[in-house]
């Protein structure tokens, strides 16, 4: 079953206000999507593609769920809270964090700047971590909430052009497993989903249009946006109510098989 056979609301989610950090495209787009097709109220976060943050408002309205648009740049702590700020001032509460934004400049070992690193550490690992300083403040106050990071595969399996972003994986990991021990009392679980090989725009001109191939996968297909958003609204979900520091690969085998 793929997004197109989905046009109704499903309401697992209902009632529930979710903050979908890079939700203009790619993964973040098929999670807001699929958050809102469960009934949630999305608040689409993006950077700079306000064309395309306005274009996954547009699509959740079309098949009759809410959703608004907020830029931010979740690299810097000033932003970031305003963004907490803005959904909470429209919406009244936070009940979910999808931690999504993320930024992968692909270089050999000896092409990393200084620049490269500052800058794809600021945007995966500090960007999710004063997002959701930001967010569980709101979810605390409010008795809960859920918290999911999308981390990566990658910080299992190396790559030999992704060494900075692998570096900022791991630490979403361990992220993920400090902040559940730190935020269980507050009733807010925080778990992570590991995507595969998954065709976004970021990966398509990386492989020149040639998805992955390998005999490590047991899928034989490449993952889609639409993958990995059930997996995030199965754990931002109360089926997940006794979950909590997973990091849940969703990756056709690669892991298991690698």
């Amino acid at each position: 079953m793929d997004k197109g056979e989905r046009s109704m609301i499903d309401g697992r989610l209902t009632g529930k206000i979710a903050i979908v950090t890079g939700g203009s495209r790619g993964i973040g787009r098929g999670i807001a999507t699929e958050l809102a097709r469960e009934g949630a109220t999305v608040v689409v976060n993006y950077t700079q593609a306000a064309d395309a943050a306005a274009e996954v408002v547009a699509e959740i309205a079309g098949f009759g769920g809410t959703a608004m648009a907020i830029q931010a740049d979740i690299g810097v702590r000033a932003e970031t809270e305003a963004l907490v700020a803005a959904a909470v001032a429209a919406h009244g509460r936070v009940d979910i964090l999808v931690n999504n934004a993320g930024i992968c400049p692909f270089r050999t070992f000896w092409e990393i700047t200084d620049e490269d690193w500052d800058r794809t550490h600021r945007t995966n690992l500090y960007g999710a971590f004063v997002t959701s300083q930001a967010a569980a403040a709101v979810m605390r106050d409010a008795g809960g909430g859920a918290i999911v990071h999308v981390s990566s595969v990658s910080a299992h399996v190396g790559g030999p052009e992704q060494v900075h972003y692998c570096a900022t994986k791991g630490g979403v990991n361990a992220m993920t497993s400090s902040m559940a021990i730190a935020l269980g009392p507050h009733k807010i679980r925080v778990n992570a989903v590991l995507p595969g090989g998954v065709h976004t725009d970021i990966n398509r001109m990386h492989w020149e249009g040639q998805p992955p191939s390998s005999p490590n996968l047991s899928v034989d297909r490449p993952g889609t946006p639409w993958d990995i958003a059930r997996a995030v609204c199965y754990l931002a979900s109360d089926d997940a109510a006794w979950v909590t520091g997973a990091m849940l690969p969703v990756d056709g085998g690669l892991l298991v098989r690698a």
